[in-house]
């Protein structure tokens, strides 16, 4: 499908915030797919990450996509989950 070259990734953990923010706001512009994982390693973080998603309403390419994965924690982000199609294995 043509999106080996669109596809990016970053494992969260300690001192991987400033990272993936430029790679999300990069991709939202770029139409790039991001995988953000291992978040539940990375939940001081999230509040951050809720306001880039909520940023993301002005030039966001149709092409943009953004996924997370993360193990079962309680402390994880409502209003991310509450904005989110959850898939589970």
């Amino acid at each position: 499908m043509g999106m080996g070259e669109r596809y990016r990734s970053i494992s969260l953990g300690q001192g991987q915030g400033k990272k993936a923010k430029a790679l999300v706001e990069l991709s939202a512009s770029k139409g790039y797919w991001v995988l953000l994982q291992n978040c539940h390693l990375s939940i001081s973080w999230m509040p951050e990450l809720e306001l880039i998603c909520e940023g993301l309403n002005t030039g966001l390419h149709k092409d943009f996509r953004l996924w997370l994965t993360s193990m079962p924690t309680e402390s994880f982000s409502i209003p991310i989950l509450q904005n989110s199609i959850k898939m589970t294995l």
